[in-house]
Order: structure tokens, then sequence, then C-alpha cells
């Protein structure tokens, strides 16, 4: 990964990055996408705990670009699915259902273990990237970033996952 490649973000680092003043170099360093159902997230729920507004105009003047995932690609992906669906929340799961479609270089950032699980089963482990190494790349310092936002977690996860120890 390097600065400027196109980094997929839920509404957790979305938050994070907001929490701990790092947003700005996060957005200008790299081409964030996420899609509309985290911009959403973002600004309910876990947003008014950090008691910090997230504005609408604002988060999204950030972004290169932001799906809306529809029905119909949210059906499709159901219906493709071997087994039973994953317990994702609704901004993880229309992340993965648009990333999956992409035929570009891409990478994911999002710090839910069931969205990590899913990522590692897809296929994608090598796309899967820690808010922490986003942020070393831009050479931004990291210190106050929550565990589950380091590289030690996903890379601890990414193994667990390929072994098969849940």
């Amino acid at each position: 990964m390097k600065r400027g490649d196109v980094i997929l973000v839920d509404a957790c680092v979305i938050i994070e990055a907001h929490r701990t003043g790092t947003w700005a170099a996060l957005h200008k360093g790299f081409a964030l996408e996420t899609v509309e159902t985290c911009i959403v997230e973002a600004q309910t729920g876990k947003a008014n705990r950090i008691n910090q507004q997230i504005l609408d105009a604002e988060l999204r003047s950030c972004f290169h670009s932001i799906y809306a995932v529809t029905d119909l690609e949210r059906a499709m992906h159901a219906a493709s699915f071997e087994g039973d669906m994953p317990a994702l929340d609704a901004g993880e799961l229309d992340l993965w259902i648009h990333a999956l479609q992409r035929d570009d270089t891409w990478f994911l950032c999002g710090p839910d273990r069931a969205s990590m699980k899913f990522g590692c089963q897809a296929g994608q482990k090598e796309k899967l990237v820690s808010l922490e190494q986003a942020l070393s790349v831009l050479n931004v310092g990291t210190t106050n970033l929550k565990g589950h936002y380091q590289e030690s977690w996903l890379s601890d996860i990414r193994i667990k996952f390929t072994l098969g120890v849940h």
C-alpha cells in the first residue's frame, strides 16, 4: 500500500480517525471510498458517544467516491453466497458487496472481527489493512489508536482465520 491508493473504509474507521485527529491526514493521503450505509452509520450511534458531530456535507467532501449499494446487488450477493450469510452489520455488508464487484486495486480498512473473517474467507486477506498501517504510510503518529485499529490486532486475526482458529 502506498500514498494515493484506494482504501475502502467503514464507519468505525471514520469515527476512530475523527476521535484521534487523524482524519484529515487519512483523507488527504489516500483516495478514500465508502458506501452510503457507512456514511449514515458514521453520523449516528457510536459517533454520538465520542461527543463529536461529524457533519454530512463535510464528511462527504472527503471521499473520492461514495457508492449506493442497491437492493438488487444485495440480493445477488445473497444468492451467490454459499452457506449462511456472515454476521456483518449493514455498512460492512454493503462495503464488502461493493468491494467484491471491483476489478481495480483497493484495500479495505475496518476493525470488525466478522468483517475481517469474511474478507479472509472471500480470499481477500492481503487487501485488509489496519488504520495504523495506513497512517504509518503517511508518517502519522498512531499512539492513541484503540487496539483493534492496530496492525498487531489485524495480523493476529489474519493468522487465526487462515489457520481456522477462531
